[in-house]
């Protein structure tokens, strides 16, 4: 069984996109209609931009605010509004995820005005915002993705062994995502945009040097320019991913956003 986001090995949680599926599982995780979502607006408006954040399993919307990002986002001086959204695991096993942030979140924003979208992912909310990126390039601005969930440990380690994410012998497109063919076509689009033959949204990644992901992370930071790569100390947790966005808010590559 796949382990995207948990942040311990005790919590272990079954995810339909994100692995094999027990048949009573979708039911003990609900997918409201519509994705709740918790506001922090920037009191100085129209705001620029939008930061999208998105969980790990386990988690909510709240925790965000509980683990210091809102506040660092706030006090970064920049022109933007936060929404967390309350995309939890069961968004993922029932494939819905990418619809609900297109409907509930993103067609709102765009009515709103903003000049720019950005998404925020820690662990399987990383995933969630590659994957978002890649079905809505051409609507967001860029994407952080903080230790993403990548893959499972085979396929990793067949991108491995192929010499990194651009030697790799990647497969054919697909349009339709689904649980069997994610992964794979995930790293395709990687491999793809970060050799510039299909667009995508600016990518930044972010990870700690002994997160139990950083294998997979690492293959795909060594894809990415080096500035577009937050790596600190620590592991999977939020001490470590809360410095990764203090280096992104800092980084030049962002200076010209959301001013």
């Amino acid at each position: 069984m796949s382990e995207p986001c948990v942040r311990s090995r005790a919590r272990t949680a079954c995810i339909g996109i994100v692995g094999a599926l027990l048949a009573g599982c979708v039911a003990l995780m609900p997918a409201p209609t519509p994705l709740r979502t918790v506001e922090y607006a920037n009191p100085q408006q129209p705001a620029k931009c939008l930061f999208v954040l998105l969980p790990g399993a386990g988690d909510h919307a709240e925790r965000f605010r509980d683990q210091g990002f809102v506040e660092d986002l706030q006090d970064s001086n920049l022109s933007i509004d936060v929404r967390a959204t309350d995309a939890t695991i069961g968004y993922y096993m029932k494939g819905t995820l990418l619809d609900r942030l297109e409907t509930d979140v993103m067609v709102p924003a765009r009515a709103r005005g903003y000049e720019e979208i950005w998404l925020v992912g820690a662990s399987m909310g990383g995933l969630g915002s590659l994957l978002d990126s890649r079905a809505h390039s051409d609507q967001v601005t860029g994407v952080l993705a903080i230790a993403p969930f990548l893959g499972d440990r085979p396929l990793i380690e067949e991108i491995a062994a192929a010499g990194g994410l651009q030697q790799w012998q990647a497969p054919p497109r697909v349009d339709v995502i689904s649980r069997d063919n994610y992964q794979r076509e995930l790293w395709r689009w990687l491999q793809a945009t970060t050799q510039g033959r299909e667009a995508a949204p600016a990518i930044f990644l972010g990870y700690g040097t002994s997160d139990r992901l950083s294998r997979a992370d690492s293959l795909l930071a060594d894809a990415l320019p080096p500035s577009h790569v937050f790596r600190t100390t620590g592991g999977h947790e939020w001490i470590a991913w809360r410095r990764v966005l203090a280096s992104f808010l800092q980084s030049p590559e962002f200076a010209n956003h959301c001013r």
